[in-house]
């Protein structure tokens, strides 16, 4: 999840890095999903599904502010940090999960050259 005051420079970049990491967070079932206060998202149609207001309240994100959260497989809270997001650390995060380190013992990533 990326909280945003606004479709900003911030939202752009980490969109651009996300797409640039795709085949990492793919392999990792990473889900990107961004909210800004201002109504855009990323899917477009998150807005119609889920009370965006709400989500940002049960995830105690401060309006204004930059907010990326890392979600477990088990729906809980992992990680969060602001505007900017560390790629290689999200992913050697990620790789440190119980669950993820079963599926890297059953399959080799799809990503390694």
């Amino acid at each position: 999840l990326y909280f945003a005051p606004e479709n900003d420079d911030y939202v752009k970049q980490f969109l651009l890095e996300a797409l640039m990491h795709e085949c990492e967070l793919v392999d990792r079932d990473v889900v990107t999903l961004v909210i800004t206060e201002d109504g855009y998202t990323v899917p477009s149609w998150l807005k119609e599904e889920f009370d965006l207001k709400i989500l940002a309240e049960i995830y105690s994100v401060k309006k204004g502010e930059h907010t990326a959260i890392l979600l477990g497989k088990d729906g809980l809270e992992k990680y969060r940090w602001g505007a900017e997001t560390d790629w290689q650390y999200i992913n050697d995060l990620i790789d440190q999960m119980p669950m993820r380190k079963q599926e890297m013992q059953r399959q080799r990533s799809p990503c390694e050259i």
